[in-house]
């Protein structure tokens, strides 16, 4: 009888996971090589470390570090490791993984309980130790607290800039700002021109955005032309030289969000800040024809194709500016919906308008004025106006001289 022993197989080496992440802004790294060569520190590091695997560098270049939100390769590398592929992320310093303290620990609590640590290489933190976070708590806010410091003095300086009469890096169509000027880029300025001038021959700007689009005119940014943008240039002081500083202030450090400036902080009109494109008198007849329109409730334009009887009619109560039409296209419809226009401009909502359903303002206005179908010609010579607020009030002044407060929601009338 033979008899051969077979030693047990050594159990496989597991190795540790490991991923990095690396941020760098324009605000604290002036070298251009700093961002480069921090994902090649960390590539090194990971790769000739013996028992640890690869798993990445993520890397978000020139992004605010006070809030998560927006960086994209961060908020992957945190998908990755809460879905069980990463066990270690390094870091530099706290300032690079978040400055917003809830945010941080927040997202930090979260990879401890899925087992993934997070190791700040600049503050010697690991959040595997039991007293990682508390030392990560106390640095956060330090952290914080010199983001939202750095956050006032910049607005600081900025608020003193406006004060001077000052531009601060604004960029409207027709113009490039240079070094705190506003110079005229003239084949943009020929278009503004042609939109100011074609509204006065009683050419709408839908029109004269067809038209271009057709020409195969494109906007800055390569796309086609947009009515609802080109409305604004009309009503827009810049292309006469004067320029409205701080319309638009941000509430909190690290929120960009823009709210609307109702009188919280100083405003400044500087009169020929910069070259005009359009002649002041050409400028004050578009707005003389923008009342006299707006007085009639647009009855001098026949509601076709894509306008309204309501076009012109519905305005908002906070700014005073009217609603604009817009389609919301789902997977299996669309529908219209009417919303005002400082919130269709793409800077937040500040005046808190709803976004009003077509479907359910008609049915409110064929019960008000007692029509089976909707009518254009009979809207148009029986309602005056539309005040909309934000507590879904709607206040509709008819011809007659009668007015009616309904809620738009519930579709009843209001008693005072």
């Amino acid at each position: 009888m033979k008899i051969r022993k077979l030693p047990p197989k050594p159990a496989a080496l597991k190795l540790t996971r490991v991923a990095a992440y690396v941020r760098v802004s324009r605000e604290s790294e002036r070298l251009t090589h700093s961002f480069s060569a921090q994902v090649s520190y960390y590539n090194k590091l990971i790769t000739n470390t013996p028992g640890w695997e690869y798993a990445g560098v993520y890397s978000d270049y020139a992004t605010t570090g006070t809030s998560i939100s927006g960086r994209g390769e961060f908020n992957q590398m945190i998908e990755q490791a809460l879905a069980g592929s990463i066990d270690i992320i390094l870091t530099k310093s706290i300032s690079r993984f978040a400055r917003n303290t809830v945010d941080l620990l927040t997202t930090v609590r979260a990879l401890k309980a899925a087992g993934v640590s997070v190791r700040f290489e600049r503050e010697n933190i690991d959040t595997a130790n039991a007293e990682g976070e508390v030392l990560l708590t106390l640095l956060a806010s330090f952290a914080q607290a010199e983001s939202e410091s750095i956050s006032a003095n910049a607005k600081w300086g900025i608020r003193k800039k406006y004060k001077d009469g000052l531009l601060h890096s604004r960029h409207p169509y027709g113009y490039l700002y240079h070094h705190g000027q506003l110079d005229i880029i003239e084949e943009e300025a020929v278009i503004v021109r042609r939109v100011f001038a074609e509204f006065l021959e009683g050419i709408s700007p839908e029109k004269t955005c067809k038209q271009m689009n057709q020409e195969g005119l494109r906007s800055r940014g390569g796309g086609k032309f947009s009515a609802s943008v080109t409305r604004d240039w009309l009503e827009n002081p810049t292309y006469i030289g004067t320029a409205i500083l701080q319309q638009y202030f941000s509430a909190h450090a690290g929120d960009n969000t823009p709210t609307l400036n109702r009188g919280e902080l100083d405003k400044y009109i500087v009169e020929d800040s910069h070259p005009p494109i359009i002649e002041r008198s050409v400028f004050y007849a578009v707005q003389a024809e923008l009342a006299r329109r707006r007085a009639t409730g647009g009855r001098g334009l026949t509601p076709t194709g894509g306008s309204s009887a309501l076009t012109h009619r519905i305005t908002c109560t906070i700014c005073g500016r009217n609603y604009h039409r817009r389609t919301r296209r789902l997977a299996h419809s669309t529908y219209k919906y009417w919303w005002c226009e400082t919130a269709t401009k793409g800077k937040g909502n500040p005046c808190h308008a709803h976004q009003l359903r077509e479907e359910h303002l008609h049915a409110i206005i064929k019960r008000l004025l007692g029509l089976h179908a909707w009518d254009n010609q009979q809207v148009i010579e029986q309602i005056e106006q539309i005040e909309a607020s934000p507590n879904w009030v709607l206040t509709i002044h008819l011809s007659s001289g009668n007015t009616a407060t309904i809620n738009c929601r519930t579709g009843e009338e209001v008693t005072a």
